[in-house]
């Protein structure tokens, strides 16, 4: 077998073994739960007041698992221009607001992640590459929209368009559309911060489910809870 065989066996076997664990690993955040606490606050009125009940709601459900210090970051993804209000990130998992300003048209690049989102404000059109430019899907404030990983879709926002996504993948690799994007628009140190939060919120969420996993077996051991 050449090296290049063996480097491809070698990363198929990583990817298939990536993928087992991505659908059989335990997750914090219910999919279903998730849309539903979406699906009611896009009817909260402005899109701010929108984005509040989102993240009080989610707060109340998921705790701390909900970053409590989230700011809105720039994000960029190919040549639109978008901002991201990431309210849990670990590895495997994310969740947020992502907002466009202004009209953006393009599209977002193929990301190693299955997303869900649900729109809250203004409304969000796409096409896929094979369905022809004719054949778009539109998408207005309570719908739900799904974006498979490697999936390729030109998108469209109108002004002030705020969505609700949650998604399970190898999340870090969506990293590089960002940073690449991001240098392009000659600005490394706005997507540097996005990547200072994610990873802020990485260490939080990873130190909140090690600390609970030992709990767990302190409290088998010793037969006595810490509450």
């Amino acid at each position: 077998m050449s090296k290049l065989m063996r480097y491809i066996v070698f990363f198929y076997l990583v990817f298939m073994g990536a993928q087992w664990l991505l659908r059989n690993k335990s997750y914090t955040i219910s999919p279903k739960e998730f849309k539903s606490i979406a699906s009611k606050a896009h009817g909260a009125g402005s899109s701010s007041a929108a984005v509040t009940k989102l993240t009080n709601e989610l707060r109340r459900v998921y705790g701390v698992a909900i970053d409590a210090e989230a700011t809105w970051n720039p994000l960029f993804l190919g040549n639109l221009d978008l901002k991201i209000l990431l309210l849990h990130a670990s590895i495997t998992e994310y969740s947020g607001v992502i907002a466009a300003p202004y009209a953006e048209s393009g599209r977002v690049g193929l990301h190693w992640t299955n997303s869900t989102c649900t729109v809250l404000s203004g409304s969000v059109s796409r096409s896929t590459d094979s369905s022809g430019f004719a054949n778009k899907e539109t998408f207005a404030p309570g719908a739900n929209f799904r974006h498979g990983q490697f999936e390729s879709y030109v998108y469209s926002f109108t002004a002030d368009t705020y969505l609700a996504c949650y998604g399970r993948g190898v999340v870090p690799t969506s990293g590089v559309w960002t940073i690449l994007s991001g240098l392009a628009n000659g600005e490394p140190l706005a997507a540097g911060n996005l990547f200072k939060d994610y990873f802020r919120g990485v260490f939080q969420n990873t130190f909140a489910a090690v600390s609970q996993v030992f709990r767990h077996y302190k409290q088998k051991a010793t037969g006595r809870s810490d509450l």
